[in-house]
């Protein structure tokens, strides 16, 4: 079996099915990440409502646009990608043969691949964006002790969005190109 640098830490994915590890990957990551949004806006809120300190506030917004950017990045991923997933394993099941079809199944099963891809790079986009305009957390100026909790839920949330992309990228997006292929459907 194989490993990777962290020890083994992701062998388990490695040997998962499609399914299961899209699953996991809800249990695991999507849901994870939604509860984390919601803590980081509820926390965002309450900076935004202080007067104390206009940088605070101002990047108590950043936070709110990222965190809703991120709420719609899952919300599709729950929504659209997980489903597709479900229907591509049924396919593969039934040994489907894509072939036969009209292009536009083709042409659909890559969309899927792509818009993963695509999805992910504007995510890391929108995290640099607001890693960019953090304040500093040690500075001549004191900010709330509410903006320091909002820093490090946002820093927890990017954690854990830089580990669902490398989950896609490395683990579910080969799957998927490997089941498409095995059913003739994209992912050339």
């Amino acid at each position: 079996m194989a490993t990777d640098m962290t020890g083994g830490k992701y062998e388990q994915y490695v040997s998962d099915g499609l399914e299961p590890l899209t699953q996991k990957l809800v249990d695991d990551c999507y849901n994870s990440i939604e509860t984390l949004c919601n803590n980081a806006m509820s926390q965002a809120e309450k900076v935004s409502r202080l007067e104390t300190d206009n940088e605070a506030s101002e990047y108590a917004q950043q936070c709110h646009e990222v965190i809703a950017e991120i709420i719609l990045y899952i919300k599709n991923r729950k929504s659209v990608f997980v489903p597709y997933i479900h229907e591509l394993t049924e396919k593969v099941a039934s040994s489907h043969d894509c072939g036969n079809c009209s292009g536009s199944c083709k042409l659909n099963h890559d969309a899927h691949v792509t818009g993963l891809m695509i999805s992910n790079e504007l995510m890391k986009k929108a995290l640099n964006k607001l890693r960019l305009t953090t304040l500093p957390l040690y500075s001549q100026t004191m900010f709330p002790d509410e903006y320091r909790i909002l820093r490090n839920r946002m820093a927890l949330l990017e954690m854990h969005m830089t580990e669902l992309f490398f989950l896609e990228h490395n683990f579910l997006a080969p799957k998927i190109v490997e089941a498409q292929r095995s059913i003739n459907a994209g992912g050339k």
